[in-house]
């Protein structure tokens, strides 16, 4: 029966199974702050260095306080902290930063400032209370309209994935047909019917994620991206 709650998860996430991709975690936000500047004094003129870019991707740069503000981010919706999250949370971050540029150029999804309202309500009911969220940007160093930002961008690459990609994503009935015959045990005592919104879901959420690892690829292929660790 795993596989028939796999296959119904599906249904509830087969749209949104491409995020795993882009961020590796499903909160993930794109957290770019202002590059590396110089603190002046008013004595003999000299500079501290007080931020870093870990990564340019083409135009745009990740600096380190924003790769850390966005593991922390992660961490306290529920990632484990560690290098691989903070690895993870780089490579996500790099995803996010090229589906959003191909998002401005090719202009043809956009999101509205009630959309990004609705994510802030989700994100506190996540929470569970208005203090917590509260406490969530105060941990964060963040205000709300920051987070706004972030979250609408995040909302943008995801509606964009899903013009530009899953629209042209496709699971026919002989596909869930056959995934149902090949897994028959798992689905005993059920007939085909009753689990091929499932399955499709689960199958689409596959393809999809699929196809999006091969468009970011063509991508990363054609972009100047910089490492510096």
């Amino acid at each position: 029966m795993s596989q028939v709650r796999n296959a119904e998860c599906g249904a509830r996430n087969g749209k949104r199974e491409f995020l795993r991709l882009v961020s590796q975690r499903q909160w993930l936000v794109s957290f770019i702050v202002i590059v590396p500047f110089l603190l002046c004094t008013s004595a003999p003129v000299h500079a501290e260095l007080i931020d870093r870019v870990v990564a340019s991707i083409n135009n745009d740069v990740i600096t380190l306080s924003g790769l850390n503000q966005a593991v922390a981010f992660n961490v306290a919706l529920g990632g484990r902290n560690g290098e691989q999250l903070r690895n993870e949370t780089l490579e996500g971050l790099i995803n996010r930063r090229l589906l959003l540029q191909e998002a401005y150029r090719l202009k043809f999804v956009e999101v509205s400032e009630q959309e990004v309202s609705a994510e802030i309500e989700k994100l506190k009911k996540r929470l569970g209370s208005e203090q917590a969220f509260s406490n969530f940007l105060a941990k964060l160093d963040t205000t709300p309209e920051e987070l706004s930002r972030m979250l609408g961008e995040r909302l943008l690459v995801e509606r964009f994935v899903e013009k530009k990609i899953g629209l042209f994503v496709r699971v026919s009935r002989d596909e869930a047909q056959e995934y149902f015959t090949s897994h028959a045990a798992a689905f005993k005592g059920r007939q085909f019917p009753d689990v091929q919104k499932a399955i499709t879901a689960g199958l689409y959420g596959q393809k999809l994620e699929q196809q999006t690892a091969q468009y970011l690829a063509e991508l990363r292929g054609r972009a100047d991206i910089r490492m510096n660790p």
